[in-house]
């Protein structure tokens, strides 16, 4: 309910439309002000630098509050994607960000979904957007109704095309297949969805609908646990790397053209050319192991995601590889976005196949999120580093990175993943969506950005 506190994209889809970000990505993937009247201004140099801006005058939340520097400042305060990152304050009508490093494209992570601006009023959440979820709404609600509902919020200073959205749960099958979302469609129940692929509306006969699809901007990935004492063998986990072959991954997630999805890099080729090659595989490497474990766990995500489009039978691949090598993989099959947060969190596994999608067009807040120490969970707060990887020497690369984005510092980072094996990418994901013909007015973009106040129906 709260963006700040989220972390999945399909919750970011929805709360998108009700909580606006101080910068908006248009759909060249370029940012300009929104809640934020003018880009930053640095009002100090150094290791340490300070970023402020003022607000855009006007704005109010959707139950009447007027948008201010405080109130922004006090919302960003909170956010998790800038915890470590960046103390929040206000002075003068200026929201002012004291770095804890220098962070030159700051603005980009200003415009992700879970640094929304949100008005917090005894736990009931406002935001300035074009939508509001309907009065009464909680979790248990949605979870009650297999709905979330969102209804125009009359005090936007824009318009909104729909008086209404309705955004659906259709649980999957045990293997991943989408069968009720399929039968929706067929029935007409749907409009849109993110959740189908272009091969589904061919072999489903899914007349009526237009699919649509574009290279995307995520990566799945094999994640070890490095806090495991099993994992903090180096040695252990280049042979693991070695032992997985990601092609029948590719296989199974990709109907057609599978190569075109295999992942050489961690970062996803919309967002620049790889920048490290991947050394020649030795597949015998585990086999002669001397620590070789008996039996290894796998946290699997709750649904499919948009860089694993059917993550039960990739996990099963998993365990039929390293079992070929006499390693017993149990899966740990998660059943809602809570207990796939909270086992992460928690740290109670070995191994995690997830991925993540881009927040931004800025290659290093990527490598940020999956390799910073800043970003390894707590017990009580899932965060971004499921490889719970902590190393000065990544961090002081990842800061190198960031001020100078060269292909040399990328090589670097990419260098030192392949190196210590940190985690493994497997696949790159695909931006798709399938609509009815009787909705206009819908991009599709690489970053999952979606304006729905702006689509129409004829």
């Amino acid at each position: 309910m709260d963006p700040r506190d989220s972390g999945d994209t399909i919750t970011g889809l929805i709360l998108g439309q009700i909580f606006e970000t101080a910068y908006a990505m248009t759909a060249s993937g370029s940012l300009e002000p929104a809640l934020f009247s003018e880009s930053l201004r640095k009002d100090r140099d150094g290791p340490q630098p300070v970023y402020s801006a003022p607000v855009t005058p006007g704005i109010v939340f959707s139950d009447g509050t007027e948008l201010t520097a405080e109130l922004a400042a006090s919302s960003l305060a909170k956010a998790g994607a800038l915890r470590g990152r960046a103390t929040v304050s206000s002075r003068d009508g200026r929201v002012i960000f004291t770095m804890s490093s220098p962070s030159p494209r700051f603005e980009n992570v200003l415009s992700q979904w879970n640094t929304g601006i949100v008005l917090d009023r005894q736990g009931v959440f406002f935001g300035t957007g074009p939508y509001r979820l309907a009065p009464g709404t909680t979790m248990q609600t949605i979870k009650d109704s297999g709905a979330a509902r969102l209804e125009r919020n009359h005090r936007y200073r824009g318009n909104a095309v729909s008086d209404e959205l309705l955004f659906v749960i259709y649980p999957t099958e045990a293997d991943g297949t989408p069968k009720k979302l399929i039968d929706a469609a067929k029935q007409g129940e749907i409009d849109l969805t993110l959740n189908l692929s272009v091969n589904d509306v061919v072999r489903h006969g899914l007349s009526g609908f237009q699919p649509m699809m574009q290279p995307g901007n995520s990566t799945g990935i094999l994640f070890f646990n490095n806090e495991r004492q099993i994992f903090r063998d180096a040695s252990l986990r280049r042979a693991i790397q070695h032992a997985i072959d990601p092609i029948p991954i590719a296989e199974i997630s990709y109907e057609k053209n599978h190569f075109a999805f295999l992942a050489g890099d961690l970062i996803p080729p919309l967002m620049g050319k790889a920048g490290g090659s991947t050394e020649v595989r030795d597949r015998e490497l585990l086999r002669r192991h001397p620590a070789k474990p008996a039996s290894l766990t796998l946290i699997v995500p709750w649904i499919p995601r948009p860089y694993l489009p059917k993550p039960i039978p990739v996990a099963q691949e998993i365990a039929r590889q390293l079992g070929a090598y006499g390693i017993q993989v149990k899966l740990l099959e998660t059943k809602s976005s809570e207990h796939y947060h909270r086992s992460l969190a928690v740290g109670d596994y070995d191994m995690s196949i997830g991925g993540w999608v881009a927040d931004n067009p800025d290659p290093a807040e990527f490598y940020q999120s999956l390799l910073s120490s800043a970003q390894v969970s707590t017990g009580s707060q899932y965060l971004t580093n499921q490889a719970r990887w902590k190393s000065a020497e990544t961090d002081a690369a990842l800061a190198a990175y960031r001020l100078d984005p060269s292909p040399a510092n990328r090589k670097m980072i990419s260098a030192m993943i392949e190196r210590e094996a940190i985690l493994i990418p497997l696949i790159y994901g695909a931006s798709t969506a399938i609509r009815s013909r009787k909705v206009k007015n819908f991009p599709i973009t690489p970053s999952g950005h979606v304006a729905f106040a702006d689509v129409g129906m004829f």
